[in-house]
């Protein structure tokens, strides 16, 4: 009989640990994006390529932007820059936009006038003399290895080993739960799917930052929650925080796909199904995993608050 299960509780805490080091300091997305976003990448027919300083994004009612004026900060809600990247988030956009760029070469370049097809929508921008056009990308989900701007060979293997990883965690966690959910279930009886579970997982996160960095603000919101909830309950710390974390690593994507390849139906609807239909997902898998001491209600319930929890997170951060 194995005494304790401390390996798993410090894996936890690495995990975490890796998670919070590698969180952007100015741009995160939560749990697939609550808000609608853009993402501008720049390219330069100019030579060498001028870097940008500062910008705007320039919202407009109408079509010939007669009444226009800048995006304005207010919580989440923001427009930033970096040397070749642009971001915005918004709880809602005019139905135009155009960009206004201040560059390093001392001109101030504004763009063509553009619309938001997708819920994510990402755009290429095209640094020109003395204008720039912006292009929105087909809408659909983005893939790492063809997403705007040059793919490397991470984002290659990124694309190529995530869906793998997502079948294997699956199959990893349908018999750690069958293991553990059974009345006579011992530490033995399951501890080395548990150590395999979190050495896929963190490959699987680390991969998965290529596709989705919302998915590290999942991964810590809800494996916080899951630890206040297995010491009000004192539950199995190793179980529960497992099954919880490939619960996320399987349906997080599954969201963050949905919301993203088809973002042209209605965002509020959209993201209420996707939420409703991950919610009860991961009820099934914590209810499943601890079936001999756990009713659905709890299960649902415990589901429920870690959710509720990444999403109020992800909607208050400055994404």
């Amino acid at each position: 009989m194995r005494k304790a299960i401390k390996p798993q509780l410090i894996m936890a805490l690495v995990l975490l640990i890796v998670c919070m080091a590698v969180i952007p300091s100015k741009s995160v997305q939560a749990d697939a994006g609550p808000h609608p976003s853009m993402q501008f990448i720049f390219t330069s027919r100019i030579k060498p390529a001028p870097t940008i300083l500062s910008g705007k994004l320039l919202e407009c009612q109408d079509e010939a932007c007669a009444q226009i004026g800048a995006l304005p900060k207010l919580g989440p809600q923001r427009f930033e820059c970096q040397v070749d990247t642009c971001s915005s988030h918004a709880y809602s956009y005019a139905p135009y936009h155009r960009l206004e760029i201040v560059f390093s070469d001392g001109v101030t370049r504004q763009s063509n006038i553009f619309t938001k097809q997708a819920f994510a929508s990402n755009y290429l921008v095209t640094i020109q003399e003395g204008s720039l056009e912006v292009v929105e990308k087909a809408v659909g989900p983005e893939i790492p290895f063809l997403k705007v701007g040059a793919p490397t060979l991470i984002d290659l293997l990124a694309t190529l080993a995530f869906p793998i990883l997502e079948i294997v965690l699956f199959l990893v966690l349908v018999k750690l739960s069958t293991r553990t959910g059974r009345v006579n279930a011992t530490l033995d009886t399951y501890y080395n799917w548990l150590e395999g579970s979190w050495l896929l997982a963190i490959l699987a996160v680390l991969v998965g930052l290529r596709w989705t960095q919302g998915l590290v603000i999942t991964l810590v919101v809800e494996l916080l929650a899951g630890m206040v909830y297995v010491l009000l309950k004192k539950r199995s710390a190793s179980v529960i925080l497992t099954v919880i974390l490939l619960l996320n690593l399987i349906t997080q994507p599954f969201l963050w796909i949905t919301i993203s390849g088809f973002s042209q139906i209605n965002p509020f609807f959209l993201t209420l199904f996707t939420e409703v239909v991950v919610w009860l997902l991961e009820a099934g898998g914590l209810y499943y995993s601890q079936r001999a001491s756990m009713r659905f209600r709890e299960a649902l319930g415990v589901s429920f608050v870690l959710n509720t929890a990444s999403f109020v997170v992800g909607s208050l951060l400055p994404i």
